[in-house]
């Protein structure tokens, strides 16, 4: 009897160890797209999309270690982007400190200072091309718990012009227990 209680309280001490190992199944999120304002116009700011890529669908507080995956591919207009990095905010109404707006496209420019803590991966573009990414990081669980998630690129490589677009496509959460 003894030995079945230690068995079943080791069983049970490995069971809650194991939390954040059990990958759960991907869940589609929309494809997104942002028009990128002109890098003259943008002057090195984070650009945040309008659209709430994770629409209301939130994750489970028991959930961690959110990633999302997909593919990103650069339209050029006549621009040569070639990197960004990649931030998410749960939230961008009210504006956010530091953040602005612009007339060139429906997007929200914030000081890249402020995002530092917000960055959740990074990806490298050619023109026509799609790359795969994969995004992570505390901000993301974060967003996904609030059901809530904006994503915003810092141009890292390269520049656009007014009609460039990236597209983000093909993606999938996933998270851990």
């Amino acid at each position: 009897m003894q030995k079945t209680l230690l068995a079943a309280a080791a069983l049970a001490s490995l069971a809650f160890s194991s939390c954040g190992v059990i990958p759960t199944p991907a869940v589609p999120i929309p494809d997104a797209e942002l028009s990128l304002p002109p890098s003259s116009a943008v002057a090195g700011r984070v650009i945040y999309m309008k659209t709430d890529v994770l629409g209301g669908v939130s994750l489970p507080g028991v959930l961690q270690q959110v990633s999302i995956t997909g593919m990103a591919t650069y339209t050029s207009g006549g621009g040569n982007l070639s990197g960004a990095s990649v931030f998410i905010r749960s939230s961008v109404e009210p504006l956010p400190a530091g953040c602005t707006t612009t007339d060139l496209a429906p997007v929200i420019l914030c000081d890249p200072a402020g995002e530092v803590a917000r960055q959740i991966g990074t990806v490298n573009l050619t023109s026509g091309t799609a790359t795969p990414f994969t995004l992570r990081g505390p901000e993301l669980d974060a967003a996904a718990k609030a059901g809530h998630g904006y994503i915003g690129v810092l141009v890292t490589g390269g520049s656009t012009v007014l009609t460039d677009k990236l597209k983000l496509t093909g993606m999938e959460a996933r998270a851990k227990f």
